[in-house]
């Protein structure tokens, strides 16, 4: 193949590809427009601490925990807060598991990541 062919095969490739697919960028119509504000936290409420990226132990936390609960919030440490996986909270499906179970949560009114990083990306 030239490379005269192949610039103007590889360019209607690049061209198809810039074009977005509907569905993915759009809600359905029923959602469109519509706005979800959470509600202001209050004391009693219950905050989750989950890490879905980096691994910090529970120790490297207890500082932000106590001034959180002086705050008047209860805390809710997720499983992924002290497990290991390399550089990682724990595997891949721990923290995928740990953050979908706070998402799933309903006594839970706000989720905070211990640690971020490249690990978030992957799940």
């Amino acid at each position: 193949m030239n490379r005269k062919n192949f610039i103007q095969s590889s360019a209607s490739i690049f061209a198809a590809a810039a074009i977005p697919n509907k569905s993915l960028f759009t809600p359905p119509d029923e959602t469109r427009g519509v706005f979800i504000n959470p509600t202001y936290l209050k004391q009693n409420d219950t905050i989750g601490i989950t890490s879905p990226a980096g691994y910090i132990t529970l120790e490297e936390i207890q500082s932000a925990i106590k001034q959180i609960e002086s705050w008047g919030f209860k805390i809710k440490v997720g499983e992924t807060i002290g497990k290991k996986d390399f550089t990682f909270g724990g595997t891949d499906e721990e923290r995928i598991k740990d953050f979908q179970q706070m998402l799933d949560d309903p006594k839970l009114k706000a989720i905070m990541c211990a640690r971020g990083g490249y690990g978030a990306v992957r799940i």
